[in-house]
């Protein structure tokens, strides 16, 4: 494969991880300010973040499991 080839998704990747990275900065800023100003409701916030880590974990594994299983399939 030439360089040239790979050039567009090395691009690609590049920007996705630029957007995650502003993403989590963003996020951050944002979770400093709930802490400064409603530290009552920065526990349930730090809960609905587990939940929701919770819930992306048993979505990717059953996306792998979905995968996996019609990748099995196909031989």
């Amino acid at each position: 494969m030439s360089k040239t080839a790979g050039q567009p998704l090395t691009n690609a990747l590049s920007k996705v991880v630029d957007l995650l990275v502003e993403s989590r900065i963003r996020i951050d800023a944002m979770e400093q300010l709930l802490v400064k100003t409603n530290s009552v409701a920065y526990p349930l916030y730090l809960g609905m973040i587990e939940n929701l880590q919770r819930q992306e974990t048993a979505e990717v594994n059953r996306v792998l499991t979905q995968t996996r299983k019609s990748k099995r399939t196909e031989r």
